[in-house]
C-alpha cells in the first residue's frame, strides 16, 4: 500500500505516474522513513510505497513514464538476484536502480554493482545515503552501467527472409512474463516495409528526425516519434523518397544505437547492406548477430566471408546462422550437412519452408500468425537469445543487460 499521509509521496494520479524516483520498501516503517527522509532533503516529484519486487514490476507496467531513479528492496529473499532479473524485464534500461536490504553482504554487494545496480545499502537508510542516491549523477557510476542489447540481422542477399525473421523476432521478444521494451530499427532507407510486417498502420519517418537530435532523446522525445501500438514494440526506420539524398554523419549510427540501448531492453536492427560505413558502425554497437541464409552455393560463399569478417573484429559479437528455407523445395539444392561443412560453423537455427502464412501477413498488413512455421522457428531463436530455454540450468542470459553476449 502507499505510505498516504507521508511527507515525500506524490499523492496526485499524474505525479504517481510521472514521478522522477520512486521508492519501494517491503515494510511500513522502512518506506515512512524513505519518505520523511526524502522530505528532508527537499526532493520532490518522487512516489513511495510499501511493496515488494512484484509490486514495483505492477507499478511500473501501469506508469506512462519510467522514472529517472528507482529503490527497491529485497530484505527476505532467498534468491535476491534472481528476483532482480525479474524486475530488469520490466525496468527500463535507462532507470538507475538502487537496492536496499537487510544483510551487511559484501559478495552480494559487489554480485549487485557488477550486473548493473547503482548501489547498494544495508538498513537502516540514513539520510546522508539516500542524499548519495539522490545526488548521484550518469557520468559518475558506481559501476557497469545498464543497456540493452543490440541484435542484428543481414542476409547473404536479398529474399534470404532476413527481414521478415527481424520482425518477427522484435515481436517476439517483448512476449513472455516480462515486459519488455523492444526497438526495431529498419536500415533499408529508402523501402522499409518494417510497418507492414508489425501490423503497424502508418509508416516511420522517424530516423532522419532521431540522426539529428540525439543529445534530446529521452523518453519523451522517444514516444513522440517511434512507431507502436502496444507500447512495447517499437519501430524506427526513414522510408524516404528515391529521389532523397540521404547522408549519415560518420559515427551517428554508432551514437543512436548507445542512445536506444539505454531506453530498450533490445534494439533489433534489420541491417540491409552487410558492408560498408553503416554496417561496420551497427557492427561495432552489436552483442548478437544473426546471419541469415538460404540452401544455395551462393549463400554458403557470401556466408563463409561474412562469418570470417564479422569474428576478426575485435569484441566481436556472438554469432548465430539462420538457415531458412524461403523458397519452395527443388531438387538439387544443397543440403544442411553439406552447408554446414562448406561453412565451417554451426546452424543455430533451420527455418522449414513456409510459403503461405507469411506472404498473407504481408499482403493483410498482419503481424505473422503465431501457426505459421517461420513464427514457430523465430520463437525458439527468441529463446535462445534470452537465454530462456536454459532457465533451470546455468541461463545463458545476463542480468541486468550487461554488455557481454
Amino acid at each position: 500500500m502507499n505510505t498516504a499521509g507521508a511527507p515525500g509521496v506524490n499523492k496526485g494520479k499524474d505525479g504517481i505516474r510521472n514521478a522522477s524516483l520512486i521508492a519501494f520498501a517491503v515494510d511500513e516503517a522502512s518506506a515512512h522513513d524513505m519518505a520523511q527522509s526524502l522530505d528532508q532533503l527537499g526532493v520532490t516529484n518522487t512516489y513511495v510505497a510499501r511493496g515488494n519486487i512484484d509490486a514495483v514490476i505492477r507499478h511500473l507496467s501501469h506508469i506512462d513514464t519510467p522514472p529517472r531513479r528507482l529503490i527497491v528492496d529485497i530484505s527476505g529473499l532467498d534468491q535476491p538476484l534472481r528476483e532482480l532479473e525479474r524486475l530488469a524485464q520490466a525496468c527500463d534500461p535507462s532507470v538507475l536502480v538502487y537496492v536496499l536490504g537487510d544483510k551487511n553482504d559484501v559478495t552480494l554487494y559487489r554480485a549487485l554493482l557488477q550486473d548493473g545496480v547503482r548501489d547498494y545499502r544495508y538498513k537502516p537508510l540514513t539520510v546522508e545515503a539516500l542524499h548519495a542516491w539522490v545526488e548521484d549523477q550518469d557520468d559518475q557510476p558506481v559501476r557497469r552501467a545498464r543497456t540493452g542489447k543490440v541484435i542484428t540481422l543481414t542476409g547473404t542477399r536479398g529474399g534470404v527472409g532476413t527481414t521478415a525473421i527481424a520482425a518477427r523476432l522484435a515481436g517476439q521478444l517483448t512476449e513472455g512474463n516480462g515486459m519488455r521494451r523492444v526497438v526495431l530499427l529498419d536500415l533499408d532507407f529508402y523501402g522499409s516495409i518494417g510497418s507492414i510486417l508489425l501490423g503497424m498502420t502508418s509508416p516511420n519517418h522517424a530516423l532522419a528526425e532521431m540522426l539529428q537530435n540525439i543529445d534530446r532523446i529521452d523518453p519523451q522525445f522517444l514516444k513522440r516519434t517511434l512507431t507502436s501500438k502496444d507500447g512495447k514494440l517499437f519501430l524506427l526506420a526513414a522510408n524516404h523518397n528515391y529521389s532523397d539524398a540521404f547522408v549519415i554523419d560518420q559515427g551517428a549510427i554508432s551514437q543512436l544505437l548507445e542512445v536506444l540501448a539505454q531506453h530498450f531492453h533490445y534494439v533489433v536492427v534489420d541491417l540491409h547492406q552487410s558492408g560498408g560505413a553503416v554496417a561496420n558502425e551497427v557492427l561495432i554497437q552489436t552483442h548478437i548477430a544473426c546471419l541469415v541464409a538460404d540452401h544455395s552455393v551462393y549463400s554458403a560463399q557470401v556466408l563463409a566471408h561474412l562469418i570470417h569478417h564479422i569474428q576478426a573484429r575485435p569484441n566481436a559479437p556472438a554469432l548465430h546462422i539462420v538457415l531458412n528455407r524461403s523458397r519452395a523445395p527443388v531438387h538439387g539444392r544443397v543440403s544442411t550437412q553439406d552447408f554446414t561443412q562448406a561453412i565451417t560453423h554451426p546452424i543455430s537455427l533451420e527455418i522449414p519452408y513456409d510459403g503461405k502464412l507469411p506472404g498473407l501477413a504481408e499482403d493483410l498488413g498482419e503481424p505473422l500468425a503465431a501457426s505459421s512455421a517461420l513464427a514457430k522457428s523465430v520463437a525458439k531463436l527468441a529463446r535462445s537469445l534470452t537465454g530462456e530455454h536454459t532457465r533451470g540450468k546455468a541461463s545463458s542470459m545476463p542480468r541486468w543487460f550487461r554488455r557481454t553476449a
